[in-house]
């Protein structure tokens, strides 16, 4: 209680303290601005020199004290008497409240010693023509008039105006954080149109020779400034500089602790240039010239600058420390911060005697302090022994894919099937592997991101791979996302858009798992990987087959759920030996659509934005995904590693997947149609159906023009019997055009106009030459 008490005693002496220096700062504001040379006459005796002090008539609005207090001041320091009353309103701040940044304090007196500087070199000429006499003649006052007469007795003029030049130059550094070099660079003229021209010519050019060389000759702009090309230690270097020391009493010996590394990165490898494909940009296999995508095909990030300045970052951290005291929560040493294009994260040690608890339950009281969307606290670290606070940044920086595909995590790595995920909360690209997942579970609110992450994963495997190693299948019931795809060779089938169809190319894709399973035991072999390498003949080797499904919770509810259940989960516990994966998302995180059969089998896991925690723990079994942004803000929780990490998802258009989609049909190459994927999926071979029938085509276009098949709508369309109507069907449903029979309901309707023609338009040339024959 004493301790309290006198807590209080000592705290209203400060603000008493600072409310004093506050007034004496005005007062010398007032009096230095009012001054005038007739009051200073009057305080030295050359006029009105009968008359007491009392007596005198002082213009300058401050009375007395003020003439006085003006003409102390600037006969001392001259013009410079300016910086008291600024210093004594910073001294003043600091008493009133711990909020006011030190470097305000630390500029001031950085540019009062500039300036007198600068006087002091305007004076050197007056010391050597012996004209200074008086303080009138200097405009450092007495202060500058003495120095400098001392260093021109010490060094001479020349001497003066070196050394007095080269202090100022370095205050000025301090000051600005302008380097010499960089001053004289932006000086010459026609420095900005020089540099506006390299920014837009380096990447493309470096683009194009692909030489490692090249990127290190050409000089790092101001502007852009390239972070692939910087070593590993001085990037580590770099942001280890970038901790804020607000305990100034701790020893600076101490050095703060390394940022976190991420997952998947592994020691920097040599670039070879900032294009987005490890393989040549043409590959020869299998008599099929296939030329990759360029990079230039992506949106450029129009942001150069960094999310959030040197200033903000140190004012949050004070903030920060402010408000964790107010709750008693101690810390340690220093607060780090880690800056990133979407949030900073800052790391602290909590004081002992500290819950982790306490800190977690701060996560409201901390964004209502630092007016902050949503604030998301990590206790602790793993493998730290500190607490981490991911606060969003102010002015908020868009990935774009480009970024992401253009470093050497996605170029370079040597992933068999890499997916393009984003940025770390560190700003460093961030790239998995899907055969280490080996499947990915995507889930979250509308609007938060899930649609553009698919097209991502799909876009990362289109710039790496050939036709012939990989193959989607891309099941989309909203028929508006992944559609775009129609038509490139690297899908096994078309895209398929009716939820009872998307249960028979889950059947099918579970056929074509034992099909190669067989395969893989007959070769003795493991593994997909060491089929393939056993493998002569490029025609036998087996490609990677990715399954995405954009809408989860459509399938379950529309088709027989636990028969879709059944089959993913068959899926997922067995195809990853054989080169099958699954790549699930879904709007609709809830038990009854992500079952725990499902969550079992894929432990990656991507959680965006969602509306509770009850969501949060559902999809990686851990609260925060209601903590996120949302507009691509995730957590990945990979496989093997037991907390999630949090990625700001990568940014695609939909001009610029129309742009990539085109490029890739604009080859002309054919569709590598897997046969397997083909023939219970709703795209019958020409064995299947019965082209001979001259019926059989009228009754297809009957079906699909009226969206439902049955044998009374035949015999009333056709003009036909009964049981001709019903051999019909028959035939429909054997060709996948129409469903099985489901009671006394409509058979549904699997294809669409499109698919009714290329099936004819293939069989006609069949047709042609049998009709010949007979």
């Amino acid at each position: 209680m004493a301790r309290r008490k006198k807590k209080k005693s000592t705290d209203r002496r400060k603000t008493a303290l600072g409310v004093l220096l506050l007034l004496l700062a005005a007062l010398l504001t007032i009096s230095l601005v009012t001054h005038e040379r007739l009051d200073d006459l009057r305080i030295t005796g050359q006029v009105d020199r009968h008359l007491s002090p009392f007596e005198l008539e002082f213009r300058n609005q401050g009375g007395m004290m003020g003439a006085y207090l003006a003409y102390i001041t600037t006969t001392l320091v001259g013009w410079l008497a300016f910086f008291l009353p600024l210093g004594l309103v910073f001294l003043s701040l600091r008493l009133l409240t711990t909020r006011i940044a030190e470097r305000y304090e630390l500029n001031s007196f950085l540019l009062f010693v500039i300036s007198l500087l600068g006087s002091m070199i305007y004076n050197i000429h007056l010391v050597i023509e012996r004209s200074l006499m008086i303080p009138d003649d200097t405009i450092g006052g007495y202060m500058a008039e003495r120095l400098t007469q001392l260093f021109v007795r010490l060094v001479g003029p020349m001497g003066s105006y070196v050394m007095l030049g080269g202090f100022g130059l370095i205050l000025l550094v301090l000051y600005t954080s302008i380097t010499p070099l960089l001053a004289v660079h932006l000086s010459l003229p026609g420095s900005t149109l020089l540099k506006r021209v390299y920014g837009a010519i380096r990447g493309p050019v470096a683009t194009v020779l692909s030489f490692g060389w090249l990127t290190k000759l050409l000089p790092h702009g101001a502007d852009q400034p390239d972070e692939y090309d910087k070593p590993e230690a001085h990037h580590e270097e770099s942001r280890s500089r970038d901790a804020v020391h607000v305990d100034h009493e701790q020893s600076s010996d101490q050095l703060p602790v390394e940022s976190p590394v991420e997952a998947n990165e592994k020691p920097a490898k040599a670039s070879r240039g900032t294009g987005a494909t490890k393989p040549p940009e043409q590959v020869q296999l299998k008599s099929v010239e296939y030329n990759y995508p360029s990079v230039d095909l992506l949106n450029v990030n129009p942001q150069t600058s960094a999310a959030v300045n040197d200033d903000e970052l140190q004012m949050t951290a004070r903030m920060l420390k402010d408000t964790l005291e107010t709750f008693g929560v101690g810390i340690e040493g220093t607060i780090e911060r880690f800056p990133g294009p979407v949030i900073t994260r800052y790391e602290f040690k909590p004081a002992a005697g500290v819950k982790v608890n306490q800190i977690v339950n701060l996560s409201d009281d901390l964004a209502l302090a630092l007016k902050a969307q949503r604030i998301r606290i990590i206790a602790p670290i793993p493998g730290k022994a500190a607490v981490g606070v991911e606060i969003p940044n102010r002015s908020p920086q868009m990935v774009y894919l480009r970024e992401v595909l253009a470093s050497p995590n996605f170029s370079d790595a040597d992933n068999i099937l890499p997916v393009a995920l984003g940025k770390s909360t560190s700003g460093k690209p961030y790239v998995a592997d899907l055969t280490k997942m080996p499947h990915l579970l995507i889930a979250g609110a509308t609007g938060a991101g899930k649609s553009v992450c698919m097209n991502v994963l799909i876009t990362s495997l289109l710039y790496r791979l050939h036709p012939h190693q990989v193959r989607f299948v891309l099941i989309d019931p909203k028929m508006l996302e992944l559609s775009v795809y129609s038509g490139i060779p690297h899908l096994g089938r078309p895209v398929v858009t009716k939820p009872k169809r998307a249960e028979k190319v889950l059947t099918d894709a579970v056929t074509e798992m034992e099909k190669r399973y067989r395969k893989l035991a007959e070769a003795s072999v493991r593994n997909i990987q060491e089929f393939n390498r056993k493998q002569k003949d490029e025609e036998q080797r087996l490609p990677y087959i990715v399954i995405f499904v954009d809408e989860l919770a459509d399938m379950m509810m529309s088709a027989t759920s636990s028969k879709t259940e059944l089959l993913i989960t068959r899926l997922a516990q067995m195809s990853r030996a054989v080169g099958i994966h699954l790549i699930l998302a879904t709007q609709r995180p809830s038990v009854d659509v992500i079952t725990g059969l499902i969550k079992a089998n894929f432990p990656a896991r991507i959680a965006f934005q969602v509306s509770s925690k009850v969501d949060s723990r559902t999809i990686i079994d851990a609260n925060g995904a209601e903590k996120l942004l949302g507009r691509g803000d995730m957590l990945f929780l990979q496989t093997g590693q037991p907390e999630p990490i949090r990625i700001h998802g990568a940014y695609l258009s939909s001009e610029e997947s129309d742009a990539i989609v085109k490029f890739i049909k604009d080859q002309g190459l054919e569709t590598f149609t897997l046969e397997s994927m083909s023939q219970a999926s709703g795209e019958p071979t020409q064995a299947e159906v019965d082209f001979g029938d001259p019926l059989f085509r009228e009754a297809c276009e009957v079906v699909v023009r009226h969206k439902q098949g049955s044998v009374s709508l035949l015999q009333r369309r056709l003009g036909i019997g009964y049981q001709r109507a019903a051999r019909l069907i028959d035939k429909l449903e054997q060709g996948g055009i129409v469903s099985p029979f489901d009671g006394s309901k409509a058979r549904d309707v699997l294809v669409d106009k499109a698919f009714l023609d290329a099936l004819f338009a293939r069989a006609e040339p069949s047709s042609t030459i049998g009709s010949g024959q007979n």
